[in-house]
């Protein structure tokens, strides 16, 4: 690891640590000050729902499987280095998993960059991940090829973590998550595609709040069939009279005093307000933009204006089969081949709680579990483990599963194991090519022995 600090003399490479590098900005788009002060509105609520993502991520745990067979079994934390990681805690700090998660897909969501600093042994197995703001890492290339980071501490936390202020640490060092890979080398940021996005929709506030400076306010308008006269007697008492108007209404905007009318004149009122000027559904329509950019349903945010009732369940299906599974595959192969040798790559496989992820698609998690259950392609204690509460196994019968007794069990050989009506094939009554269904009773039975 090479480290070069800077010069305690030199205020514009101090400057750097406010932000990160121009280029990347707060988390990937130009300068952080602009963009805060301009694009508020929207940028909030791309946080808002990359949140959203990045809570249902953390919810779940991540554990490690090993594979056995054709199937995975979990690795409990005293068989596998990682599996221990896994269970205590990512690194020195009182950061716990759920927090570092939580930042990590924050990041991912957001600028399509996640980065994480891991700490190694003298062997090099894998003792702790530091999460990493994406305007505080770089990638550089040498000139023979050979990839490399930079990393700026641009706080006291950073630089107590990571024990300076400019670190180079090399590829291997580094887990570089990327989400909308363009380039090959950077994810495409959120935040650049929703630029136009976050500025009408700034632009759209801004004439929101001039307008609700004056919806209180009654905008009026007066006629009268009376002319005046020509000549500086009509314009002087036309000047007389509109200055008496305006005080009038201006007292009574204020005060509430009642406004006398002469000559004949009459008040019309004008409603100019948002709602009459349409810049509610234009805020609206750039609100679901905003969630349909950051694939998030806009009912995870509570923008329920655009969301019918009957139609969450299929946009929560979507959202868990088309968002939460895919980003979590992302973080899951990457985390694998930055954390696990190569050779173990066949073997294990870090992997978030599908169940937990499934969480958030109740009536598909409903409808698989009812499934298995009645199938029987499920024990009482693997449904119990499945269910969101991870309920505890049974004590007697847990091994045991359903199933349908209207269905015959055929084994590998074609061998009827047991029959449709759940009644053994050999049982008494059944004749040669016969269903023992059709002599069920017909024979002899003992049904109590009373010495």
């Amino acid at each position: 690891m090479h480290q070069a600090p800077v010069s305690p003399s030199n205020p514009l490479e101090w400057q750097q640590f406010d932000h990160g590098w121009e280029e990347f900005g707060f988390l990937g788009l130009g300068s952080a000050s602009g963009l805060l002060s301009s694009n508020a509105t929207g940028l909030a609520l791309a946080i808002q729902c990359a949140d959203v993502k990045a809570r249902d991520i953390s919810k779940a745990d991540m554990l490690l499987w090993r594979r056995q067979g054709r199937g995975w079994g979990m690795v409990e934390p005293g068989q596998h280095d990682f599996a221990r990681l896994l269970a205590t805690k990512p690194n020195d700090t009182s950061m716990t998993w759920s927090e570092f998660w939580r930042m990590v897909v924050l990041h991912l969501e957001l600028a399509q960059n996640a980065y994480a600093l891991k700490e190694i042994s003298a062997d090099g197995t894998v003792t702790g991940l530091i999460p990493l703001l994406p305007a505080r890492c770089r990638m550089r290339i040498t000139a023979r090829g050979r990839i490399f980071y930079e990393i700026w501490a641009a706080t006291e936390y950073e630089r107590a973590v990571l024990g300076d202020t400019y670190l180079i640490v090399p590829e291997d060092r580094m887990i570089h998550w990327r989400g909308r890979l363009f380039d090959g080398v950077n994810g495409l940021s959120n935040l650049t595609l929703g630029n136009p996005i976050f500025e009408l929709l700034s632009a759209i506030g801004e004439y929101q709040t001039k307008l609700f400076g004056n919806d209180g306010k009654q905008t009026l308008v007066f006629e009268t069939k009376e002319g005046f006269p020509a000549g500086d007697a009509g314009e002087a008492a036309f000047n007389r009279l509109k200055r008496q108007i305006t005080n009038r209404v201006r007292k009574a905007s204020a005060y509430g005093d009642p406004i006398l009318l002469e000559m004949g004149l009459s008040a019309k009122s004008i409603a100019f307000n948002a709602k009459d000027n349409s810049t509610a559904e234009s805020f609206t329509q750039q609100v679901m933009r905003i969630c349909g950019l950051m694939q998030t349903p806009p009912h995870k945010i509570f923008a329920l204006e655009a969301v019918a009732y009957n139609n969450m369940s299929a946009m929560d299906r979507q959202y868990a089969n088309d968002c939460l599974i895919p980003t979590a595959r992302t973080i899951e192969a990457k985390l694998r081949n930055a954390v696990l040798p190569e050779s173990e790559w066949f073997t294990y496989q870090p992997e978030f709680d599908r169940g937990a992820l499934m969480a958030a698609d109740p009536e598909t998690l409903n409808k698989l579990l009812t499934t298995g259950m009645q199938s029987g392609a499920l024990t009482f204690d693997e449904f119990r483990e499945l269910m969101p509460f991870r309920l505890n196994p049974l004590k007697k019968g847990g091994d045991r599963r359903t199933v349908p007794v209207n269905m015959s069990l055929v084994d590998a050989n074609g061998e009827v194991v047991q029959a449709g009506s759940g009644q053994n094939a050999t049982q008494p009554g059944a004749g040669e090519g016969e269903s023992p269904d059709n002599n069920a009773g017909k024979g002899l039975r003992l049904v109590a022995d009373n010495p």
